[in-house]
């Protein structure tokens, strides 16, 4: 019999949804989430799942999936060590923000500490400019010091915003360059692949919230693609995304948010 699956992983509960495609019955089901061992409550639903309703895993024509994982790494502030790199004399861009308080009726209200400590933000000497054109190419052992100041500060993922990189992203992906060439093992993300928008502020953040989730969500997705896989259930992994459209599992790896 083939059906399709749904499942949602919360803190305490997941949900599964299933639909018969041969009697167009819809069965739920609801199991204790594992989050010590990501990947458990999904092998766990689908035993029950055959065990309730006789629905085997091979059957499954299509799966997909919705989790809260990036979002409580934020919150619970277990996301990678970052590093931001951005040009010189925009250091303060996380900081500055957009000059708004939280709660303009609060004098002592204040913003959440940024995801990067303003000592793990370095300025590069390079210039692009509005319309696209560089103004100033990437030093390139300005990049190297950089990268070697971020490997002595513990950095796992360095996060590259650079001015006007939505129309040209030529001197983010130079960066990206030098710095793979100088620590092949540390992550990267370029803001003009995360959102390649105007506004610095905004697209910064972005970037910076995609690289501080990025390496536990692909290790999340990489333990359900496991567990699907061991129990034989042929359909590819989707995720669940935040405008209520899905995407294949392999590329939220990558693109986080």
């Amino acid at each position: 019999m083939a059906c399709r699956v749904a499942v949602d992983i919360g803190g305490t509960f997941t949900d599964f949804c299933i639909f018969d495609e041969a009697t167009g019955a819809l069965q739920i089901l609801k199991i204790l989430s594992t989050p010590e061992t990501p990947g458990q409550e999904v092998i766990d639903g689908l035993r029950e799942m055959e065990r309730r309703y006789g629905q085997v895993p091979q059957g499954i024509s299509f799966f997909t999936h919705g989790t809260t994982v990036g979002v409580n790494t934020v919150i619970q502030r277990k996301g990678a060590t970052l590093a931001l790199f951005t040009t010189a004399e925009f250091e303060d861009v996380l900081v500055v923000a957009r000059l708004k308080v939280p709660d303009p009726y609060d004098m002592f209200s204040q913003r959440a500490d940024p995801l990067v400590p303003r000592e793990r933000v370095f300025g590069l000497a390079e210039r692009t400019l509005k319309d696209g054109c560089i103004e100033t190419p990437v030093d390139v052992e300005n990049v190297r010091a950089a990268v070697a100041l971020a490997q002595a500060e513990g950095v796992e993922t360095i996060v590259v915003a650079l001015l006007h990189s939505y129309a040209n992203p030529a001197n983010e992906r130079r960066v990206r360059e030098i710095i793979v060439e100088a620590a092949p093992e540390m992550a990267v993300t370029l803001s003009s692949e995360v959102w390649p928008v105007i506004r610095e502020y905004e697209r910064t953040v972005t970037s910076t919230v995609a690289g501080y989730v990025q390496r536990r969500v692909a290790a999340y997705i990489g333990s359900l693609q496991e567990a699907l896989a061991n129990n034989g259930v042929p359909a590819e992994a989707m995720i669940t995304k935040s405008n209520g459209g899905i995407m294949a599992a392999e590329i939220g790896k990558t693109d986080p948010i």
